[in-house]
């Protein structure tokens, strides 16, 4: 699970998750290092509807459940906003290397579509 270094999970109450919640039906990840400007270009593009954003900081998605993503040239973060099920808790997993680096993330919400393989694997199950 999604915890920091000092998170303890024998201290989570029974059913407890590490998570987030949201009453937006929608769930974000962003570079903590650059939150100021990937907040600016999120507002800017989601909530201003400015249509002169440069597509190299801002794409808004509409073939995916994610709804947009910013990305600030200067630090190198980026900021990824998605649609989650509804209003709630959703639980987030973090996969990481062997030295600690987060090298992927999960979050768990219903009415997920079957994963695709990628070209040339073949599908399990």
């Amino acid at each position: 699970m999604a915890s920091r270094p000092d998170d303890d999970p024998r201290l989570l109450l029974e059913n407890g998750i590490f998570g987030f919640d949201t009453d937006g039906a929608t769930g974000c990840f962003a570079d903590a290092g650059a939150w100021e400007p990937l907040l600016a270009l999120f507002e800017k593009g989601l909530i201003q509807g400015d249509p002169d954003l440069d597509p190299d900081v801002y794409e808004d998605i509409n073939d995916s459940m994610y709804l947009l993503r910013t990305r600030d040239p200067a630090s190198g973060g980026e900021l990824a906003a998605f649609a989650t099920t509804g209003d709630g808790t959703y639980p987030v997993w973090v996969g990481r290397s062997e030295v600690g680096e987060v090298v992927g993330v999960v979050v768990l919400v219903e009415g997920m579509p079957e994963l695709l393989p990628e070209s040339g694997a073949t599908a399990v199950g």
